[in-house]
C-alpha cells in the first residue's frame, strides 16, 4: 500500500496490520513515517511498486495526474487506485477513461474524505465511496480501517465514479457556506459588543460547522486541524462545476471569494475555522480569548448582549435556509436521488437546523408546501435588513448576509412574501 500525504492516516493502517510504503513531498512527514513502521520511499514509483492497493491523498488533480501519468507513473497492472482527494466529478469521468486506455485492468475507487489529521489517525474518517463492485472490494478493508466508530463513516454511494465526488461537491457547497458564515457571524457579535464565548454558547447548535469551527476561533491553539487553502480549494472547485452546469450557485460565489480574500490577506496558513481574522483585519474586534476556556465560561454568564444574539440567529438562519436551498438544487440539477442526498450531509459536518427541518420542500419543492409555524419571506426579509443594517452601523461587511438578503428580495418580488421562508427552494426549480 502506498499513500501520499496523508502521514496520520498512514500510521493508522501500520497500527492495524497494513503494510505500507509512502511517498510524501515534504520531506519531515516521511521522516515521521519511518518513525512509525512505514517505509518511506524516494518516489510515487517505488512506493507503488507491488501495491495492491494504491492509495492518493494530494490536492488537486492536476496532482493525481502527475502521480499516475507522469515520467514514473504509478499505475500499476491489476491493482486498485484509491482517490481520497477533493477533484471536481468530471475529472473522476475522464480519470477513469485514461486508466482504461491503459488496459491493465486497474481498479479505481472514486473516495473524497473528511476529517482531518486528528481522525485520521483515530482511523474515524468519514468517506464516500463510488466505484465497480471490484474495485471497492479489492480496496475495502483499507476504507473499513480508516472509517471506524464512533466518529468514523463509510457510505458507498454509486457503482459510477464521480457519483462519490458529487456527493462530496454537495457537501463542500454546505460546509464552505457554514465556515464562512460563521466567522461573518462571529464577527458581527464582536463589533456589536457581545461576549463571544456567550454566542458561541448561545448559537452552537444552529449548525454543525459553527459548534464546531468557533471554538478553534476562540481559543486558538496552534494546532493544525483543517486548512483554509484547503476550503479556498474545495469552494473553487463547487464553483468550477457550477459554471460547467450553469448552475446559479449565489452563496457558494460569496464563499470563494472570502476563503480568496482571506488567502490575500495572508491567513493560508491558519485554519478554516479562524476566516473571522479577515473581519478582525479589516479592524474588527478579535473574539480570540486572552485567558481559559474555563476562565470565558464564568465571564459569559454575565448578563447582557441578548438582543444582538437575537440578531445574529437571524443572520444564521437566512444564510443556512438559503445555502440548504443552493446545495440541494445543485444536487437536482446534477441528477442525484436527494433522499440519498440528505442522508450523507443531513447527519454529517454540512447539516444545520434549517436544512433538517425544511429539506422535503427544499429538495422537492413542486411536491411539498413549506412547513408550518415558520418566518414568512416577507419576515426574513425584514431581519435580514435589520442585520444589514447593525452591520453596516458597526463598519462590519455581511458579505454572506448580504447574498442571502439578495435571494429572499427575489423571492417577495415574485409574490410570495406571505409564504413560508423555505419556499426559496422553488427559486431553482
Amino acid at each position: 500500500m502506498e499513500l501520499h500525504n496523508i502521514t496520520s492516516a498512514s500510521e493508522n493502517l501500520v497500527t492495524r496490520g497494513f503494510s505500507v510504503k509512502a511517498f510524501d513531498v515534504y520531506g519531515p512527514s516521511l521522516e515521521k513515517a519511518k518513525e512509525q513502521g512505514i517505509e518511506a520511499c524516494c518516489t510515487p514509483a517505488s512506493a507503488a511498486e507491488g501495491a495492491q492497493v494504491l492509495c492518493l491523498m494530494v490536492v488537486n488533480a492536476a496532482q493525481v495526474d502527475e502521480v499516475l501519468f507522469g515520467a514514473e507513473g504509478t499505475a500499476a497492472a491489476g491493482s486498485s487506485v484509491i482517490c481520497f482527494s477533493t477533484v471536481p466529478p468530471s475529472y473522476q469521468v475522464k480519470l477513469r477513461g485514461r486508466l482504461d486506455d491503459l488496459h491493465k485492468d486497474i481498479g479505481l475507487v472514486d473516495a473524497p474524505v473528511s476529517g482531518g489529521f486528528v481522525r485520521a489517525a483515530q482511523g474515524q474518517l468519514s468517506i464516500m465511496v463510488s466505484g465497480t463492485e471490484s474495485a471497492i472490494k479489492v480496496a475495502r478493508p483499507v476504507l473499513s480501517a480508516l472509517t471506524n466508530p464512533p466518529a468514523g463513516s463509510l457510505a458507498i454511494v454509486g457503482n459510477d465514479v464521480g457519483a462519490a465526488s458529487n456527493f462530496k461537491l454537495i457537501n463542500q457547497v454546505l460546509c464552505a457556506i457554514h465556515i464562512a458564515v460563521s466567522g461573518e457571524a462571529m464577527a458581527l457579535g464582536a463589533n456589536l459588543g457581545v461576549n463571544p464565548r456567550k454566542l458561541y454558547n448561545a448559537l452552537k447548535d444552529s449548525s454543525f460547522m459553527f459548534g464546531n469551527r468557533v471554538p478553534w476561533q476562540l481559543q486558538r491553539d496552534g494546532i493544525p486541524k483543517s486548512a483554509m487553502t484547503i476550503i479556498h480549494k474545495d469552494a473553487g472547485i463547487v464553483m468550477d462545476e457550477a459554471k460547467l452546469a450553469a448552475f446559479h450557485a449565489p452563496l457558494s460565489a460569496v464563499a470563494e471569494q472570502v476563503f480568496t480574500a482571506a488567502l490575500s490577506a495572508g491567513l493560508g496558513k491558519e485554519d478554516d475555522g479562524n476566516v473571522v481574522m479577515l473581519w478582525e483585519r479589516l479592524g474588527g474586534r478579535s473574539v480570540a480569548e486572552q485567558g481559559s476556556a474555563k476562565d470565558a465560561e464564568e465571564e459569559a454568564q454575565q448578563p447582557g448582549g441578548e438582543e444582538a444574539i437575537e440578531t445574529i440567529s437571524d443572520l444564521l438562519n437566512g444564510v443556512y435556509i438559503v445555502a440548504a436551498a443552493e446545495a440541494l438544487a445543485f444536487a437536482r440539477r446534477k441528477g442525484m436521488d436527494l433522499a440519498d442526498v440528505f442522508k450523507v450531509v443531513g447527519t454529517s459536518a454540512a447539516t444545520s437546523k434549517p436544512l433538517v427541518r425544511f429539506k422535503d420542500e427544499l429538495s422537492w419543492p413542486d411536491k411539498h408546501s413549506p412547513v408550518a409555524d415558520q418566518p414568512s419571506v416577507a419576515a426574513t426579509l425584514t431581519s435580514l435588513n435589520t442585520v444589514l443594517r447593525e452591520g453596516k452601523r458597526v463598519n462590519t461587511p455581511l458579505f454572506l448576509t448580504q447574498a442571502a438578503q439578495q435571494v429572499f428580495t427575489v423571492a417577495a418580488n415574485k409574490g410570495w412574501e406571505h409564504e413560508g421562508a423555505s419556499i426559496i427552494g422553488k427559486l431553482w426549480s
